[in-house]
């Protein structure tokens, strides 16, 4: 049964899918954002005895076990909201941040962070249908007018080479000739860089947010992970308009239900794009610091795979 526990304040700070490997990842840094009277996790009641919920308390959250298909539950669970951040990912990221979107509305918050943390899709664009799922959470804040937060942050540093690349067989794959520049950025730093812009007048509305910790070529990032890993890597390259063909293929069987293929696609498509003149994978024009120092993709390529 979900826990009962809400905030005291309507000062608060939620964050809603701590316990996956994004929301772990931002959850230190996130606490770190100043003129909260109180930090809130909520998590699915499977995850409330888990370590990650245990590794939330340690860095100083109130983790509250909430069923988010109980939207009246819900509702009382985000009594006190001001901000509330999502990290969540899955086939029901659309119904869970819907529910939460309404139920913080009811409830005076003022912000909400939706679980956009990636490519800039105001020039990538939203055809590919993983990011166009995202749209519709973001209309369904403009429908009850609470101001969302939009984080770009290029692709994850420390996440992007094991899906993209065969690290196994050392084998990696290059559409055209590699040269479109692509921003990456550490899963951890984007909780410290979100923290001081959640105090930022700037974005008391909303608004777009950008970082980067490095931006390059997907051929000059590929030349530090050998260099990291002590490996040279076979790579393959494809045309870019072979590599939409093939794309589009994969789509079609992945949506016929071979989930494989569907994130295949999706592989094709990040590094498709920006040889196609899709610039929205680069950050770097707009990204903001607040004087922070982010780790650079060389820094944490050595960090991961350097033995």
């Amino acid at each position: 049964m979900p826990q009962r526990v809400t905030a005291m304040t309507s000062n608060s700070l939620f964050l809603v899918g701590g316990t996956g490997s994004l929301g772990q990842a931002i959850a230190k840094g996130l606490r770190s954002a100043e003129g909260f009277s109180a930090y809130v996790a909520l998590v699915r009641p499977t995850s409330i005895d888990g370590i990650e919920a245990l590794l939330l308390r340690g860095t100083g959250w109130t983790v509250v076990s909430v069923d988010f298909s109980d939207h009246a539950f819900l509702e009382v669970s985000l009594k006190g909201a001001r901000t509330v951040v999502s990290t969540i990912s899955g086939n029901d990221l659309v119904a869970v941040e819907s529910a939460v979107i309404k139920a913080a509305k009811k409830n005076g918050a003022t912000l909400f962070v939706p679980s956009q943390f990636g490519l800039d899709f105001r020039r990538w664009g939203n055809s590919f249908p993983l990011l166009a799922v995202k749209n519709a959470v973001l209309e369904v804040a403009k429908e009850i007018n609470l101001p969302t937060l939009i984080v770009f942050t290029g692709m994850f540093s420390d996440f992007i080479f094991s899906f993209l690349v065969d690290l196994e067989e050392s084998k990696a794959r290059v559409i055209g000739d590699g040269s479109g520049k692509v921003s990456f950025t550490l899963r951890s730093d984007i909780g410290y860089v979100l923290a001081k812009a959640l105090a930022d007048p700037t974005y008391k509305k909303g608004g777009t947010l950008s970082m980067q910790g490095d931006t390059m070529s997907w051929r000059d990032a590929l030349a530090l992970l050998e260099k990291a890993t002590g490996r040279d890597l076979a790579l393959e390259y494809i045309n870019p308009e072979s590599a939409l063909l093939l794309e589009k293929d994969l789509l079609q069987k992945g949506l016929d239900g071979e989930l494989g293929l569907y994130y295949a696609a999706f592989g094709h498509h990040l590094l498709g794009e920006p040889q196609r003149g899709t610039n929205g994978g680069d950050t770097s024009a707009e990204a903001q610091t607040y004087g922070l120092t982010l780790e650079s993709l060389e820094t944490t390529l050595n960090r991961i795979y350097s033995t």
